[in-house]
């Protein structure tokens, strides 16, 4: 199958919000660098830890949504792009500056500019909704650019101002695509039958803010939970610490190797798996993915080696018959156009976004993950079965990546895994695999492509 190649003032006073945003210095942490080996993934945060909002406390946030996933046949009507941004004329300016960019696009003829100086701590824009629209069923999303790095935000307000809160993360030299959100807060008790506004938010601090936002559009909501638990790097901790964790509580997992430093076998020297225990991994029911061939960052590939470092690693599975294995997890989450073209013609599915709770893939190369920081490489147990909780009772897909693990992690994880079994058990939760992803959680769009 050929992969598809990526193209690519108000009403409403500002002090009204003021018992729920502020500074958020953790999410400026999160926007910080990893030490920048290749343990660590830069891009990914912890799991919405500090989010600038109060996590719902109600008894049941969303008590109108028990349905199940929407088949093809019964699609919600809000699918697809809801605003092109070809009219700014419905947008209101709340803090910050806005303006129509006609030399940079996603689609149509123009983009918004949204702009912060160091001495504003946001940019915030809304439009009020003529009529409410019901989204019970969908999650929205952006495209998304920048020349530094933002955390554009989206939020579905009701006539109460109560919400539904979705966030990603875009830095300098991503390309202008669709970016997958996460569903990360809710304040209040919002109607989602009714939602009369929507605003588009990034909170800055004492920074100055520069992004672009194009084709504000919908896709079908995952309501019924799931959850993939994922490792990265092919580091033995995988084989001799998660392994026997998750086996005895019947969970698996998915390993994304960095194929050329996989050993023969385990007279070689070196921390990554043996052949030996890739093959058992698959044998238990792991999944395989990779994080290129060699698990460097990719911008600091030579360019000449850069299609060989994406592409070898599918030779390696093919040669030893592992041929479930075209998922790809950008390191550090970072790429361009053209990584991204390589991974889309030659993969099924990539991991490169941040948080919790994402919907349907609007970008299949771009999956939400949730990790650990520069101080800490792996989420703590707290951070994961909040995760977790979070993705049982909202719906969503959540990633759980794990890098290379020590006996702390390994407690944590154990810690989370009679979590999850339980939840599993119970029926609140599934866990999933790439291919199920893949297959199932991608949204095509009326004419069954993905843009």
């Amino acid at each position: 199958m050929k992969r598809r190649s990526y193209l690519t003032t108000s009403a409403i006073a500002m002090s009204a919000f003021a018992g729920c945003f502020s500074d958020d210095p953790a999410q400026r942490s999160q926007d910080e660098e990893g030490v920048g080996d290749d343990t660590v993934d830069e891009e990914s945060d912890v799991a919405d830890d500090g989010e600038d909002v109060e996590e719902d406390d109600s008894d049941d946030g969303d008590s109108d949504d028990d349905g199940d996933d929407e088949s093809a046949d019964e699609e919600p009507g809000l699918l697809g792009t809801f605003d092109d941004f070809e009219d700014l004329g419905r947008w209101e300016i709340l803090a910050g500056r806005f303006e129509a960019d006609a030399e940079r696009a996603y689609e149509g003829t123009q983009s918004v500019r949204l702009r912060a100086s160091a001495s504003e701590d946001q940019v915030r824009i809304r439009r009020p909704l003529p009529e409410p629209i019901d989204v019970r069923e969908v999650a929205p999303a952006l495209a998304l650019a920048t020349d530094d790095a933002a955390n554009p935000v989206i939020q579905l307000q009701d006539a109460s101002g109560d919400f539904f809160q979705f966030k990603q993360h875009v830095r300098e030299g991503h390309p202008f695509v669709r970016r997958n959100f996460g569903h990360t807060a809710v304040g209040g008790d919002p109607d989602l039958s009714a939602i009369t506004e929507i605003q588009v938010i990034d909170w800055s601090g004492d920074q100055e803010r520069e992004f672009w936002i194009d084709d504000l559009h919908f896709v079908p909501r995952i309501t019924e939970a799931r959850v993939l638990i994922q490792f990265q790097g092919g580091f033995e901790s995988d084989y001799t610490l998660a392994y026997p964790i998750l086996e005895e509580y019947g969970l698996s997992a998915s390993t994304f190797l960095a194929t050329d430093r996989i050993r023969p076998d385990a007279s070689m020297a070196g921390d990554r798996l043996t052949e030996a225990q890739v093959a058992e991994l698959v044998d238990a029911g792991w999944s395989l993915g990779t994080v290129g061939a060699r698990h460097q960052h990719l911008h600091q590939v030579e360019p000449e080696r850069l299609e060989s470092d994406l592409l070898s690693p599918l030779s390696w599975f093919a040669e030893r018959g592992y041929h479930d294995a075209q998922y790809f997890a950008f390191p550090g989450g970072r790429f361009d156009q053209r990584m991204l073209d390589i991974v889309g013609e030659h993969y099924d599915l990539g991991f490169a976004g941040r948080h919790r709770a994402q919907a349907y893939a609007t970008n299949p190369l771009t999956v939400t993950r949730i990790s650990g920081g520069v101080d800490r490489r792996n989420l703590t147990a707290e951070q994961m079965i909040d995760a977790i909780d979070w993705t049982a009772r909202y719906g969503g897909l959540t990633t759980i990546t794990f890098y290379e693990m020590d006996d702390e992690d390994a407690a944590a994880l154990e810690e989370t895994a009679a979590h999850l079994s339980a939840l599993v058990a119970a029926g609140e939760i599934e866990l999933t695999t790439p291919a199920e992803i893949a297959t199932e959680f991608v949204y095509r769009g009326d004419d069954g492509t993905t843009r």
